[in-house]
């Protein structure tokens, strides 16, 4: 009875491509420091889908398992962050700093900024990481200004989001 109840799984399985999960999302916060005018953004990325996306870009094949791979998917991934991720600030666009990543689980959180003199009273924000490459790919951000929040969804039909303060 066994056999035949691993068989059936193992034929079901070969018929369906096995994902690690099926939501693909990542959350963007954005925040302005009034104690040192700085606009700080924070990334979270399932870990599975950048380095499968960072090997393809470098064409090798690297895993945050490996600590040998941390340094290499570290700067790839502030590559790749900066170029999918358009923020404005009063209607001027910021070239943000890559300042690293941490892992945690399944987790990689970036950490990017940029000073900015005084709190800003629109945000402009595009993320577009993963949305050509996974359907219903979904990128939350909330924005904080003076403990003011707001928050969204891009996907690959939204385009950008404006919040106002």
């Amino acid at each position: 009875m066994l056999a035949a109840l691993v068989g059936v799984v193992l034929s079901v399985s070969s018929a369906h491509t096995l994902k690690a999960h099926n939501v693909y999302s990542s959350f963007s916060q954005i925040d302005w420091n009034e104690s040192d005018n700085s606009i700080e953004l924070v990334v979270q990325i399932h870990s599975h889908e950048l380095e499968e996306k960072l090997s393809i870009l470098l064409d090798k094949r690297l895993s945050f398992l490996n600590d040998e791979d941390f340094r290499e998917l570290e700067a790839a991934t502030g590559s790749y962050l900066r170029s999918n991720i358009n923020l404005m600030l009063d209607d001027i666009p910021l070239d943000l700093i890559f300042l690293g990543i941490e892992t945690d689980g399944q987790t990689v959180v970036a950490y990017l900024e940029q000073d900015w003199p005084q709190a800003p009273t629109s945000i402009d924000f595009m993320n577009q990481i993963f949305l050509p490459d996974l359907a219903g790919q979904i990128n939350s951000v909330l924005a904080t200004v003076n403990g003011t929040r707001q928050g969204g969804d891009i996907n690959w039909e939204t385009g950008p989001l404006r919040f106002t303060f």
